[in-house]
């Protein structure tokens, strides 16, 4: 956290050393959202406003960097702990195509330019806007990871796997996890509740498929779930204990082999 707050810091230092282009580029989509860039003089960066759209990020000004997104670029910056792709732009024949991705969505909007909307006055409100957010701790708040809502997340994996489990296979089965042991990396990185899910969840794709593997799975009620470097199923009458190695590889197969042979 503290590597995140000197980021931030160097980059509001920078923002105001900056020299913005005189005239924003202004893109819109076919329903309504807009987006605003205001690029750096040497187009490496750009201060990026989304307006008309139903997330938190609404009229936030967000200065970005503009980097490599596989064979594209994008206009990168930070959200919720990690760099993250906010407008990316491809370039075409004629310019350019681009796309918004909100955060938590997997949805593309699609946008087009909107030449006849250029307009320097827009490039001096946005700039305006983000020295007043900036003051504010608008963009920094947003940049902090938060660990809260990536355990509420992973409950709801978990949750789904259990009600999978209890629908495929009668009974309930509780998956848990000791949270003080997950640290920021871990839960920034990997998918906890999939990864600690994953024994609910064969468990119930064997009920579906063999009805008389119900009862062997009904004996469990209880799976203690272990994020370590090694790869290993151990099981008590009613408890499963499940060490998950995330770079381990096959572990879906692993687990099914080791619940077939109950």
């Amino acid at each position: 956290m503290k590597k995140l707050l000197i980021l931030l810091s160097l980059l509001c230092n920078t923002a105001f050393a900056l020299e913005f282009q005189k005239y924003p580029v202004v893109l819109e989509s076919s329903r309504g959202e807009q987006v605003i860039i205001v690029e750096t003089l040497d187009k490496s960066q750009a201060l990026i406003k989304v307006v008309g759209v139903n997330h938190p990020i609404d009229e936030v000004v967000f200065l970005t960097d503009l980097l490599p997104h596989g064979s594209i670029k994008a206009y990168k910056y930070i959200f919720d702990g990690q760099q993250r792709a906010l407008v990316t732009r491809e370039q075409g024949y004629a310019c350019c195509s681009y796309a918004l991705y909100l955060p938590d969505t997997r949805k593309a909007i699609y946008l087009s330019e909107q030449k006849d909307k250029r307009n320097k006055a827009i490039s001096e409100d946005t700039y305006a806007q983000y020295q007043a957010q900036l003051a504010d701790n608008i963009q920094a708040n947003f940049a902090k990871f938060n660990r809260d809502k990536a355990i509420a997340n992973s409950l709801e994996a978990l949750d789904k796997a259990q009600q999978r489990f209890t629908k495929q296979c009668g009974g309930k089965i509780e998956t848990t996890i000791n949270w003080q042991e997950i640290d920021d990396s871990l839960l920034q990185t990997y998918a906890i509740g999939a990864y600690c899910g994953q024994v609910a969840n064969s468990l119930a794709k064997q009920c579906e498929s063999a009805s008389e593997f119900k009862s062997v799975a009904q004996q469990f009620s209880k799976v203690e779930c272990e994020f370590t470097d090694e790869l290993k199923l151990r099981h008590t009458d009613s408890l499963i204990h499940f060490k998950t190695a995330p770079k381990a590889p096959n572990q879906a197969q692993f687990v099914e082999a080791y619940l077939r042979n109950l």
